[in-house]
């Protein structure tokens, strides 16, 4: 596995990473100040959009160590079901058309990409009935259904917006899991062997 990805992740990883409160408790963590990162820019202008952004890890003197501290310190605590049962006033309304449901664009997704939506169930990990359910509008796929179909069927990355969109969500900066899954879906990275380096590198339970 070439260290080059490994690199390029935790580049990504350090300008994207948003939970100030763990980068801020690792051990190598230095206070870094808006006049040092601006020096010779407009502080005035610019000085308001870096408040947060300079408490990234990409800023930091140490990045390398308070990166690999705070990998060294992670515990995967993300948790979802695949599915939740979606609103009455959703299900009454894909009774009436199943076109604006996320299952049907999840299914529609799975044809575009060149694989068959019968077969689904079984590559994801579901049973056919939940599947069923999705497809019907019933339930809504929740980010763990959502990250593993990404990431399994190569959906680019303004498709799987749409896709969590839909479902009502969204990628969250705070979380290791959320941020490592966008990069891979950012950079197209869809070899399974890779995905599940990322994933042992960042400590993250298998997703496929």
């Amino acid at each position: 596995m070439s260290d080059d990805f490994i690199r390029d992740l935790d580049e990504y990883f350090g300008k994207t990473y948003t939970d100030f409160d763990r980068i801020g408790s690792m051990p190598s963590y230095e206070s870094v100040t808006v006049s040092l990162v601006l020096k010779n820019r407009n502080r005035i202008e610019e000085g308001q959009n870096l408040t947060d952004e300079v408490r990234k890890i990409a800023y930091q003197p140490k990045a390398a160590q308070v990166l690999a501290e705070l990998k060294e310190r992670h515990v995967d605590e993300t948790f979802s079901f695949s599915f939740r049962v979606a609103p009455l006033k959703k299900r009454i309304a894909a009774l009436l058309s199943r076109k604006g449901t996320a299952g049907y664009f999840l299914a529609t997704l799975i044809g575009k990409y060149g694989a068959n939506a019968a077969e689904a169930p079984a590559r994801l990990g579901i049973p056919e009935a939940v599947w069923q359910g999705i497809c019907k509008g019933k339930y809504i796929p929740e980010k763990q259904l959502l990250f593993k179909a990404m990431l399994l069927y190569g959906f680019s990355r303004e498709d799987g917006v749409l896709l969590m969109r839909l479902c009502g969500a969204y990628y969250d900066h705070e979380c290791v899991r959320d941020v490592v899954v966008h990069y891979l879906i950012s950079y197209r990275v869809l070899n399974e062997d890779m995905i599940a380096r990322a994933f042992e590198e960042y400590r993250l339970r298998p997703l496929l």
